[in-house]
This record gives structure tokens, C-alpha cells and sequence, in this order.
């Protein structure tokens, strides 16, 4: 029998429950949060609680929310994306072009989808080959990609009429099926960080580059990996989006990459990678909604809302930065006391 496993007091077995300590840490007041929203909401609207405002709730969380998942692989990995949102739109301008073109619906879907995942494999590689900061690269993508969803629009968003209806209308047991999409994503992204050499190798990265590289984790090959992941993410958002907007709009993801950005790190993930989980994603996500959806019902105007996501982005990141700096000094701590080495 392995005597580690079967010890409590190793030090394998006390680093793990010290990891699950901290997302339990992280996501007890985003729980807190959300309920205190919810309440406050179903007291200011009667309409909150309606079971239509459930369903425009998660609808409305499922597209940030397939952003989020790809952009949690790339924070742990210690990267960042900043072009999703134009990625996510350049995606919906392909995809309704070909329908519009006379294409098979399924196969534009898979096209647009594979647009996607092409743009993540070319940021990756990019980032792995010339190591230029991720933050400054693909914000020179977003611009970019901005502009090409622009030129092929034309500055007009592209009706497809009732072709992807169902995606955005059907509710399977009163569930919206892009939210199905959504716990999809983050079911399979989970099992991807927990189970995969990838989803180690991620970790890994975030928390030592240099130390990885020397263990012979191939870093390179795991960044292209994450961003083609995050391809595939942005892939599918785009498909959602088109599905609700019934066209390809030339802003449709305007602001994906903030809110997405904020959700992640709201769920517990560091900027500097290393740390991260799909259960504190969720909830990142899914409290950024209650805000939006209970500013909304409550009639505040949207100018009001942008300010008051900004303020929750501002935050995330200070207390994001505030618990860096404690794990730091307990990792410091645990160091000396033995705990670093199994």
C-alpha cells in the first residue's frame, strides 16, 4: 500500500489539502456575494425570481461564460488573450457570410469554429516561438481582428435570418441550450486541468516557466496547446453569439475579454498564473451576471453598469493581488517548515 496516501500528516497529502483550502477561500464570498445580490435583487424587483428572468440569467452568462473557460487554461498556464472578444466577432462575420453564401449550415459552424481555433494555434505560436509578451501581442491582435471584422462586414451586421434560431429559442427542461453548451465546457475543461498531461503541464507553467522547462515539461508545445484550447472556446462563443443575435455583427464581442478577464479572477485565478479551477470560474461568471441582470431589472441605466463592473474588476484584481502576497508568505513559511518536498 502506498504509505504516503495512507499518511495524513505527508507532505504530498498537506500541500494538496493546503490547494484545496485556497479555492475554498476564494470561492466562500463569491457564494456570499451571489446570495446577497439575489436577495437584494428579489426585494428590489418582483421580477427577479421569475422563472423567464432564470432563463435570460443563463443565457445571458453562457457566452462570457465559454470565453471564461478558455481564458482560465491560458491564466494558469500564465498567459492572456486580450483579442477573444474581436476573435469571438470575426467568428460571427464568417460564419454568417457562408450561410448568407448559400454554405450548409453545419459545416459554416464547424468552419467558423475552426476560424477560431486557427486564430488561438497563430497567437500561440507567436507567443512560443518569439516570446513576446502575450499581454502586448494580443493587444495588437484585438485591434487587428476589430478592424478585419470591420472590413468584411463592411460596417454592417449580416442578418441570417431563422438558421440558427433553435440555439438561442430551445430550452431542453427549461434550460437554455447554449447554457448546456456552457457546463459542457466547463465539465470537460475540468476534467482537461485534473486528468490531462496538459492540465498539469498548465499549472505547472503559471507557477515556474524556467523550472518546468528544466523538468522537461515542453513549454512551448503546452502555450500552443492552451491557446488552441482557447481557440476552440472563443469558436464556440462566436457560434452562440450569432445564434442570439440572428446575424454576424461587427461589435458583437465588444467587452468579452474585460468581463472574461474579470470572471477568472474572480474565481480565484492569479494574473500570474499557476493557480486557477473551473468551479471558481463559474462563479465569477455567474456573479458578474447576477450584477448585470439585477442592475438591469432594477432599472438602472447601462452607463451606471459598465462603471459598476469596472469597480468589480478593480476589485478582483487588488484582492487578487492582496492574497498572491499572503500564499507567498505562507509558501515561505511552509518552506521552512519541510512541507516543499515530498
Amino acid at each position: 500500500m502506498n504509505q504516503e496516501q495512507d499518511n495524513p500528516m505527508t507532505p504530498a497529502v498537506t500541500r494538496k489539502r493546503l490547494r484545496m483550502t485556497d479555492g475554498l477561500r476564494s470561492a466562500i464570498p463569491l457564494v456570499v456575494a451571489i446570495l446577497a445580490i439575489a436577495i437584494v435583487a428579489s426585494m428590489r424587483s418582483p421580477v427577479f425570481l421569475t422563472i423567464p428572468n432564470a432563463q435570460n440569467l443563463l443565457e445571458q452568462i453562457s457566452i462570457l461564460g465559454v470565453v471564461a473557460v478558455g481564458m482560465t487554461f491560458l491564466m494558469i498556464g500564465g498567459q492572456i488573450d486580450l483579442s477573444v472578444g474581436s476573435a469571438a466577432t470575426v467568428v460571427t462575420i464568417v460564419i454568417a457570410k457562408l450561410v448568407t453564401g448559400g454554405m450548409v449550415l453545419w459545416l459554416s459552424c464547424v468552419i467558423g469554429i475552426g476560424v477560431g481555433v486557427a486564430i488561438g494555434v497563430l497567437i500561440g505560436v507567436l507567443v512560443a516561438v518569439t516570446r513576446v509578451a502575450p499581454f502586448i501581442l494580443t493587444l495588437g491582435m484585438l485591434s487587428v481582428l476589430a478592424s478585419v471584422a470591420l472590413i468584411m462586414s463592411e460596417q454592417q451586421p449580416i442578418p441570417i435570418g431563422l438558421n440558427l434560431a433553435w440555439l438561442s429559442v430551445a430550452k431542453p427542461l427549461g434550460i437554455p441550450i447554449s447554457f448546456y453548451v456552457f457546463g459542457s465546457a466547463l465539465f470537460l475543461g475540468g476534467a482537461i486541468l485534473r486528468y490531462t498531461r496538459l492540465g498539469r503541464s498548465a499549472y505547472a507553467i503559471g507557477a515556474n516557466e524556467e523550472a518546468s522547462f528544466i523538468s522537461g515539461i515542453p513549454v512551448k508545445a503546452v502555450k500552443v496547446g492552451l491557446f488552441a484550447l482557447n481557440g476552440v472556446m472563443v469558436g464556440v462563443a462566436g457560434l452562440l453569439l450569432v445564434a442570439r443575435l440572428g446575424s454576424g455583427d461587427p461589435s458583437a464581442g465588444i467587452g468579452l475579454e474585460l468581463q472574461a478577464i474579470a470572471a477568472v479572477v474572480l474565481g480565484g485565478a492569479s494574473l500570474a498564473g499557476g493557480r486557477g479551477w473551473m468551479t471558481g470560474t463559474f462563479l465569477g461568471v455567474l456573479l458578474l451576471g447576477l450584477i448585470s441582470n439585477s442592475l438591469t431589472i432594477t432599472g438602472v441605466a447601462s452607463f451606471y453598469q459598465q462603471a459598476v463592473l469596472g469597480l468589480v474588476l478593480i476589485v478582483a484584481v487588488v484582492g487578487t493581488a492582496m492574497l498572491d502576497r499572503q500564499r507567498a508568505a505562507n509558501r515561505s513559511l511552509r518552506q521552512l517548515l519541510g512541507l516543499s518536498r515530498s
